[in-house]
């Protein structure tokens, strides 16, 4: 091969990696940016209803039947999720549990993991709870968004692995995908977001019923 080959040939790779990474970084987007835009988008509200459809699946467990619900989000903390007949309700230390056809309610009382519900959890815990990966443009069902890639900052929390799909025009997730430790992976759509309903204030407190058993629950350490 001539100089003048080997010349040629290093600048048609130096072309094709400058390309490629033209390519890929045509994609990308900030995430401390969008973080933030999704943070301020959250917090612009006393309260957010919002609609959602849960998938999981895990090796140990299979599939599991899609579920539908509705969360309440009252910033930053304070979420209820009303899953089916369950109900979901974290308080400012508090985090309340009731399941009907156990006619069981658990309380637990401080040492709140934020991510105790997934599909509420991380509306507020996203700075707290992990850091970026990457972030780069995609589309949800023809809406442009921005996908970001978290990790969990510690081995022990309840998710290790989260994206989100955030609609750059409201700034609001429109999708996420979650990994437990338990490695099962949870798919959620959200849709009908209804901020500042006066009806909503109420939501984020929870009143035991009558005849059932209230187990209190240690408060979870590291």
């Amino acid at each position: 091969m001539t100089n003048a080959m080997k010349t040629n040939l290093g600048t048609v790779l130096l072309c094709s990696v400058l390309i490629s990474f033209a390519a890929s970084t045509a994609f990308a987007c900030n995430a401390d940016s969008v973080l933030t835009s999704f943070e301020h988008a959250i917090q612009a509200h006393k309260t957010i209803r919002i609609s959602y459809t849960k998938e999981s699946s895990s090796i140990l467990f299979g599939k599991r039947p899609a579920e539908k619900g509705t969360l309440w989000l009252g910033p930053p903390r304070f979420y209820r999720v009303e899953a089916g007949a369950q109900v979901f309700v974290r308080g400012l230390d508090t985090l309340w549990s009731y399941n009907p056809s156990a006619k069981q309610v658990t309380l637990r009382i401080g040492g709140l993991d934020s991510l105790e519900f997934g599909p509420a959890g991380f509306f507020g815990s996203v700075r707290t709870d992990f850091f970026p990966v990457d972030c780069r443009l995609d589309t949800v069902e023809n809406v442009t968004c921005r996908r970001v890639r978290l990790a969990a900052k510690t081995e022990t929390a309840a998710v290790q692995r989260l994206t989100l799909w955030i609609d750059v025009k409201t700034n609001l997730p429109i999708a996420s995908e979650y990994v437990d430790y338990n490695e099962e992976t949870s798919h959620l759509r959200f849709s009908d977001y209804r901020p500042d309903s006066p009806k909503d204030q109420g939501r984020f407190t929870f009143t035991p019923p009558a005849g059932v058993e209230v187990v209190v629950l240690p408060a979870k350490k590291g």
